[in-house]
């Protein structure tokens, strides 16, 4: 039996046939997109403040979504924050309350917005038709 398929089958006992296979054709893993909005590339600036301290933090945008954004920032706020969320854009500006979902420390976290009216959702959808309509 050839090492590779030797480590393969010893993998699979471990980490499932997926890795087996994965190993056996030297093939790095394909990760999936489990996110259930489409999530558009924005740089924009983004003001966010902690609504319990009233720490603000200037900081810039990289990705948007219907249901949030993620926030590039080398001293995140922590998990389950709950924040309020101005982002601006030469057409204008979006705000919202949000909750921090996720960080990574010294790059960012990811902000679920909460609580959008009406009018701001409005600013939201253009914002991504547009970004959607450029890049097709």
């Amino acid at each position: 039996m050839s090492r590779d398929r030797e480590y393969a089958l010893s993998g699979s006992l471990r980490w499932g046939s997926i890795l087996v296979l994965m190993i056996q054709k030297k093939k790095p893993p394909q990760w999936t997109n489990q996110r259930s909005v489409l999530r558009c590339p924005l740089v924009a600036s983004a003001e966010v403040t902690d609504l319990h301290s009233g720490t603000r933090l200037s900081a810039r945008i990289s990705e948007l979504s219907v249901g949030g954004c993620y926030v590039d920032a080398l001293t995140p706020f922590p998990e389950g924050t709950l924040v309020k969320l101005r982002i601006i854009r030469d057409q204008g500006a979006f705000e919202s309350n949000g909750k921090v979902v996720y960080t990574h420390a010294n790059f960012g976290m990811g902000i679920a917005f909460t609580n959008v009216t009406s009018d701001e959702r409005s600013i939201l959808e253009a914002w991504i038709a547009e970004i959607i309509s450029k890049r097709a």
